[in-house]
């Protein structure tokens, strides 16, 4: 049931995640792709679609509104905020082409990029690049995480029993000391 559901709504559910922040969701998507479940070449088209859909919209973001944006950032993010700015204005590109890959950047830094005006004709084809490059490396990394996880899921059955065995005692023993209190 599960499986079908995934199947189904798969690449849509890994689609929004990227949409989001997405890493997770792409090394998970490849994994279920391992597994047969979904299919790697699919994982990276739909990875790549919300990624590069994303980025040019937070672009767009901060080119068009980034100073009241900026006025909405935390004052203990500032000084990185600072940092980052410093770094966009002397290696955007390379910038554009990496940032995916540093945890907790994916958000602000196209926003930054949009707000210090990265030329927008270059960020049009830099960030299709820069997305086909994650979401390949990171579907490859997942799926190859799911070959060496096959070994040690062989008896998830017996592992689901289990937890479902100590949820049912766990919500038995609330309700009795629950009943006991009142």
């Amino acid at each position: 049931m599960v499986i079908e559901f995934l199947r189904q709504y798969g690449y849509g559910i890994l689609f929004l995640g990227t949409l989001l922040e997405g890493e997770a969701v792409v090394v998970i998507a490849g994994a279920l792709a391992q597994a047969g479940i979904l299919e790697l070449p699919w994982v990276i088209v739909a990875a790549f679609a919300g990624s590069t859909i994303n980025d040019q919209v937070l672009y767009q973001v901060g080119y068009h509104y980034g100073e009241r944006v900026l006025g909405w950032i935390p004052h203990f993010l500032r000084r990185t905020v600072v940092k980052a700015e410093t770094l966009i204005r002397r290696y955007g590109n390379v910038i554009t082409l990496v940032f995916r890959f540093i945890y907790g950047t994916r958000t602000i830094t196209p926003i930054l990029l949009g707000v210090h005006r990265y030329p927008p004709r270059r960020y049009l084809w830099m960030n299709p690049l820069a997305a086909l490059i994650w979401s390949v490396v990171l579907s490859i990394v997942g799926f190859l995480l799911g070959a060496s996880l096959r070994p040690l899921l062989k008896n998830v059955h017996n592992v689901q029993l289990a937890l479902l065995g100590l949820l049912i005692v766990g919500a038995v023993v609330a309700w009795w000391l629950h009943r006991r209190r009142s």
